[in-house]
């Protein structure tokens, strides 16, 4: 059975992902994201003769238009982590972190992409297999990762483009910038990617005053229940339940803050930065340093002196993709 696939969204750009798999008489959509620049949307035409969609993971450029599914009433093929994201009314079928589902007569592999809490890759077996990998990272010690089939057409999460520096010296850097900023830092981040492994890594390195949102505890607490390991290294949910209670708690006056959202442009993150703005303590007293993407508001943010920029690798290097 032969296989088509288009990409509507997110090819040469970091914009919203959304890609359309068509075969024999069914269109499938594989995510439905919006942003992370405010002006970039969904066009509900893509749902044109639709019969269902997959949903990688929970971030806003993959499941951002999660409503207009649900106002199409079509199915939407998510694992359990993922579908606590979306809006009431959805129609769930779930996908397991690991393993495989038939959906009309399709064999659908999942594995998980090491690049968020509930996260899957998607290998279709039509075609000669079809894969695509939504955000996934080879590089984390705290999410799990597994390594996806062959397929004879691949789709790759290429965030990063030729980019080939490792964790480690990212690593090495954000620490060499805090150490030179006095004061406070909020680190804007997504709940369910890297706020807990910042997080630890903060724990790990003798740097103990932090503090996270309600929204970034909210996704520990997901992570020590017990569906947790099916996402998240053993390990690293034994340390994280020993600061539970500290994460429990948020403490605006901590040094360190990890808070929602991570492009700052609302949530605790937002709130925060205006109000270190209006006192005057922007770049002064207070810091801000974005470890992802750098939205228009961030990037302004960055040449004023007001934040700075250190990335933490949640999406493939060069030798990852090549």
């Amino acid at each position: 059975m032969s296989a088509r696939m288009r990409i509507l969204s997110g090819l040469g750009e970091k914009g919203p992902a959304c890609l359309r798999l068509e075969f024999f008489n069914r269109r499938w959509l594989l995510d439905c994201g919006v942003g992370p620049e405010s002006d970039q949307g969904f066009d509900p035409a893509w749902l044109n003769k639709v019969n269902a969609v997959f949903i990688t993971h929970d971030h806003i450029d993959h499941i951002g238009a999660a409503d207009e599914i649900i106002a199409a009433g079509l199915p939407i093929y998510c694992t359990d982590v993922t579908a606590r994201s979306l809006p009431k009314g959805a129609n769930v079928i779930p996908l397991p972190p690991v393993g495989e589902i038939q959906v009309d007569g399709v064999t659908v592999t999942t594995g998980r992409t090491g690049h968020s809490f509930g996260g899957v890759w998607l290998h279709f077996e039509i075609g000669g297999g079809v894969l695509y990998s939504g955000d996934f990272c080879q590089e984390s010690d705290y999410f799990l990762y597994d390594a996806p089939p062959d397929a004879a057409t691949v789709l790759l999460d290429a965030s990063y483009g030729m980019e080939g520096l490792t964790q480690n010296v990212r690593i090495d850097s954000l620490l060499t910038t805090m150490t030179k900023l006095g004061g406070q830092i909020l680190f804007p981040v997504p709940p369910s990617g890297r706020a807990a492994e910042m997080a630890l890594l903060f724990e790990r390195n003798g740097l103990t005053d932090w503090s996270m949102d309600e929204r970034c505890y909210g996704q520990v607490k997901q992570v020590l229940d017990a569906r947790g390991s099916d996402y998240v290294d053993g390990d690293a949910i034994r340390r994280l339940r020993a600061v539970k209670d500290k994460a429990k708690h948020f403490n605006p006056d901590a040094r360190l803050l990890l808070c929602h959202a991570p492009c700052a442009t609302y949530g605790k993150a937002r709130e925060l930065i205006d109000g270190w703005r209006d006192a005057g303590r922007l770049g002064s007293s207070a810091h801000v340093i974005f470890t992802g993407f750098m939205p228009v508001n961030a990037r302004k943010m960055v040449e004023k002196g007001h934040a700075h920029f250190r990335r933490w690798n949640v999406h493939p290097l060069a030798q990852h993709v090549v």
